[in-house]
């Protein structure tokens, strides 16, 4: 079988909520009224080389999958207008209008070069559990432009980009079995409750033959897993194939034309077969794609009920990115900003003009209290006398009442005193709640219709609570900052730069650190190979006398004051590295010279090298405003993103400091990658972790470190062809052995990024109650290692999950049930027989081990022989008897199997030489026998020509 797409999306759990809009690097949100789906968002990135039919097909593509997807959602469902993004670098023409708020890393399709695991393959980058949508699907400009090269591989453009739609939109994960190069794996087979071996498909209906994808062998049972063999694989039938479903298992199949569905009265060649080991079962607990659809507000509740329409075509506006980038810096200055708040943000300012913005960026100045003025017009960055001047501007004085509209209404008229509107950013920061007319809601229609985006500071805890809404709404990024935390408001400043202008400044440290009196700091930083261009060092304070610091090279060579490269400005000292900074570790010291304590904020960035893919790291939380209930216990997810280009990077510490209300306390929490719990799929290099530590109402901030001091992190490679994605025609195509994780050591190296901010409401009066009120999560991941009829036993494995979802100490105890009949375990797990602790032979019930590790069990099983079949289902249960919701359901096979039988390659080789031979020999008596012997006047006869092994209608060759 194909590989699997790397897809994975939030699990829809009984015993918590939250919403699912994530707050950095949002997707563009797509809209479906009265069936029509509007403003879907295709980009092509700046480095694509320009082809017009790119342009061309993706309009053919799209026409294909609308009339496709019309269909496969019963009349429910097309594509009504798609906007096309064209990048900068490619000639101007006409009918290109000027971009507005769509970017690249906001679009909901990429056409961008392959992801080096997965080739031409189109995938969609997923992260969550069931039923929420990816981050974007990629298609790569081979796939586009090169039909039949799509066609021979996937199927038709169509019908292949609705199956990644269910990705994408629906939530939805494939219904194959899957070998991955991260090590995530799914049977291709498994036995059937009611006996026989069955290939993982849905539906059931779906007619082929079962063989050795290398030998075309009929495949072999292995009595370790009462299976076949791995190299087994399903071969559909092309031409007798009757099965309408699943676009989620074999879309290419022509009579394919809908998704699995549950409804007994339905059709019953599309009807689900939840007993497949598949990963859209594993993770949705057995629901069929319509279950999880009709979940989704395309068309919960009856929304979008079919209805006939004339034509399914889209409506296609093309779009082109502006030449120069343009942001204006929308600052408070009123009273409640006096003191501290008014030095930290002109000296955060100040540094993101002179270190972030880089030549060729326009950029503004809009200071507001009761009214607004600009304090420096919209000017392009190029030259140290520009910058200097829009440094002057950043304001120092406050004063006045709050008009958060007449600042926004401000920003407008400087980007429009430039050109139009469109495309610019407004960077708006400030402190407090609107006072005065115009409001923030007067304005968001404006900001909307010029396509103006704003990202939005909220600079203390009693900030506006529209912040993020008008964040939102008009496409930005919303960050929260304590007062006293210059590195969350530096962060939130070059967040914004690398999400709008594609900055390529990566951040390594970012801290504040409060220093006693005549006392020294000592820390380090590790610059790695990807970066090391224009490195600096950043060290700031606002009170008391200028700290002496040092800076030691990896080589030993300290840097001190005096040096060419040691700047002293008033409140900062600034050491930018010339050249190219040696890999390794650098240490600096920062000495107090006062008797008081001082604070001191340190930023050391630094760029990547030539064309160099560099380390990065971005951040998300799975919602903006979540409403607490004590009667439901209620949790989000927060993610973090490693990536060396498009490649994962794994086995990273990566560690989320959030800032709570009411005082500003860090609770640092570590993000996982293991694919449990929070964690949608191991070794994505998307690491994740449930929170649910809430202390008050209010604004949640935050931030993300990665670092590999260790030396253990890696990123993903793979050694043969593509491993995964859409399903390719042919089951040999990208074949990987599952479990076998290719890796790339990666040295040393350290970044720090933001994730945005969340706000809760609801809290009880004192915080969550630390009473254990939470169970574990949900086992997904449970798997048959190994069968042993001789023993009677049954071994399995699966990922140990915390006492609370996966936070905590190991989970009390697991309950593991278990029958004869997957429907009975599946729709009566607590009335099925309980594994008791005299049946375990290896391994404890009761002793589960650390969250994120493997918890192996070995079961004597009452019963073996001919078609004795058992399923099995585990929970885990902390010390309340809070339990999970049962898991995945695996089966394992009883009945004797005996050693397979493999031809040896001596002998088989000896076999064919002597069938050769003989063959040749016959060939040549024939030959004289017609030439000499046979009557002249007869003629041979016509060979009949031999079926050749590639003529199944499933072989495809593969690159």
């Amino acid at each position: 079988m194909a590989k699997m797409a790397a897809v994975s999306l939030i699990l829809l759990l009984s015993a918590f909520v939250w919403h699912s809009q994530a707050v950095f690097n949002r997707p563009n949100e797509i809209k479906l009224e009265n069936n029509e789906y509007t403003d879907v968002l295709v980009a092509i990135h700046k480095d694509v080389p320009e082809d017009q039919r790119i342009v061309d097909r993706l309009k053919e593509i799209f026409t294909e999958a609308s009339r496709d997807l019309y269909v496969a959602t019963n009349n429910r469902a097309f594509f009504k207008q798609v906007k096309i993004l064209i990048p900068n670098t490619w000639s101007k023409k006409p009918e290109y209008l000027p971009a507005g708020t769509e970017t690249f890393e906001r679009a909901n399709v990429r056409v961008d070069v392959p992801n080096p695991l997965y080739g031409d393959n189109p995938y969609v980058q997923q992260k969550g559990g069931c039923g929420e949508g990816g981050d974007y699907m990629h298609l790569t400009p081979q796939y586009v432009v090169d039909k039949p090269y799509g066609e021979m591989y996937w199927g038709p453009n169509g019908k292949t980009f609705v199956h990644e739609w269910g990705h994408l939109r629906w939530g939805l994960f494939d219904e194959y079995g899957f070998d991955g190069a991260t090590g995530e794996s799914y049977p291709h087979f498994y036995r059937a409750s009611v006996g026989g071996v069955e290939p993982t498909r849905c539906s059931a209906k779906v007619a082929g033959n079962s063989q050795h994808m290398v030998t075309g062998a009929p495949c072999q049972l292995i009595p370790a897993t009462g299976v076949y063999e791995p190299e087994c694989r399903f071969y559909p039938d092309f031409s007798g194939n009757r099965a309408t479903a699943s676009y989620m298992f074999m879309h290419f199949l022509s009579e394919v034309t809908g998704f699995c569905h549950s409804d007994p009265e339905g059709d019953p060649l599309s009807y689900h077969n939840r007993e497949a080991p598949n990963k859209h079962n594993s993770v949705c607990g057995g629901q069929s794609a319509w279950d999880v659809m009709n979940k989704h507000q395309d068309f919960a509740g009856g929304a979008n009920r079919p209805r006939a329409v004339e034509t399914t075509d889209p409506d296609f506006v093309l779009l082109q990115q502006s030449d120069f980038f343009r942001i204006v810096l929308v600052l408070d200055v009123s009273g409640s900003m006096q003191g501290e708040p008014i030095r930290r943000l002109n000296q955060v300012a100040r540094r993101f003009i002179c270190s972030t913005v880089f030549f060729g960026t326009s950029v503004g100045v809009v200071t507001f209290s009761e009214d607004a003025s600009i304090d420096h017009p919209v000017v392009s960055v190029n030259s140290p006398a520009v910058r200097n001047d829009l440094i002057a501007a950043v304001p120092t004085s406050t004063g006045g009442a709050t008009c958060i509209g007449c600042g926004l209404l401000k920003g407008i008229e400087a980007l429009e005193d430039v050109g139009p509107p469109q495309g610019g950013v407004l960077l708006l920061v400030t402190d407090g709640e609107e006072n005065r007319d115009p409001r923030i809601s007067d304005v968001i229609p404006e900001l909307i219709t010029k396509r103006v985006i704003v990202a939005t500071i909220a600079f203390s805890r009693g900030a506006d609570p529209l912040l993020q809404s008008l964040a939102l709404r008009t496409g930005g990024l919303s960050f929260f900052s304590g007062i006293h935390d210059s590195t969350a408001l530096d962060n939130a400043f070059s967040a914004t730069f690398e999400a709008t202008a594609g900055g390529k400044g990566v951040k390594l440290l970012s801290e504040d650190k409060i220093i006693t009196g005549r006392q020294t700091y000592a820390n380090h930083v590790y610059v790695d190979n990807t970066v090391g261009e224009n490195t600096t060092f950043s060290i700031s304070w606002l009170d008391g006398r200028r700290p002496t610091v040092t800076v030691e090279t990896p080589l030993g060579l300290v840097i001190t004051e005096g040096n060419p490269i040691y700047d002293v400005t008033s409140d900062t000292i600034t050491i930018e590295i010339p050249g190219t900074a040696m890999p390794g570790k650098w240490a600096y010291n920062i000495t107090n010279n006062g008797p008081d304590e001082q604070n001191i904020t340190v930023i050391v960035t630094s760029n990547p090298l030539n064309n160099n893919e560099p380390i990065t790291v971005t951040a998300q939380v799975s919602t903006v405003s979540l409403d607490y209930s004590s009667s439901r216990p209620t949790a989000l997810k927060i993610y973090a993103s490693v990536r060396r280009g498009y490649l994962p990077v794994i086995g990273a510490v990566v560690k989320v400091l959030i800032e709570k209300p009411p005082h500003d306390q860090v609770e640092e929490i570590t993000l996982l990658d293991n694919g449990a719990g929070a964690d949608g799929a191991r070794n994505d290099g998307i690491y994740s972790r449930y929170f649910f530590g809430f202390t008050a109402n209010g604004r949640y901030g935050v931030s993300v470190k990665v670092d590999n001091t260790q030396g253990d992190a890696g990123y993903i490679v793979i050694n043969r062809a593509r491993s995964s994605g859409a399903p390719p025609l042919n089951p040999d195509t990208g074949y990987t052995s599952g479990g076998n994780v290719q890796q790339e050591p990666l040295e040393q190296f350290q970044r720090m990024t933001t994730g945005g901010v969340f706000e809760v409401d609801g809290v009880p009066s004192g915080g969550v109650s630390t009473r254990d009120m939470l169970p574990p999560s949900r086992v997904d991941d449970l798997a048959v290692v190994e069968v042993s009829y001789a023993d009677a036993t049954v071994t399995l494995r699966w990922t140990a999950l915390g006492d609370d979802f996966d936070q905590g100490g190991p989970a009390h105890y697991v309950e593991i049930r278990y029958g004869h009949h997957f429907d009975q375990l599946a729709d009566d797990f607590h009335g099925s027989a309980s594994v008791n602790h005299s049946q375990v032979l290896q391994g404890s019930l009761t002793s589960p081990p650390e969250p994120g590790s493997a918890q192996t069990i070995v079961i004597l099983v009452p019963d073996r022989g001919d078609n004795v079949t058992f399923v099995f289902a585990v929970r885990m249960c902390d010390e309340a008897d809070n339990c999970g919701d049962p898991s995945n359901i695996v089966s394992a096979n009883l009945e004797f199997i005996p050693e397979p039988v493999y031809v040896n390659d001596t002998v088989a080789w000896a076999i064919v030489g002597c069938a050769l031979g003989v063959a040749v020999l016959a060939t040549i008596l024939a030959l004289f026998y017609c030439k000499v012997w046979k009557p002249r006047s007869i003629k041979p006869a016509k060979s009949a020509q031999l079926a050749s092994a590639n003529d199944n209608p499933a072989f495809v060759p593969t690159v």
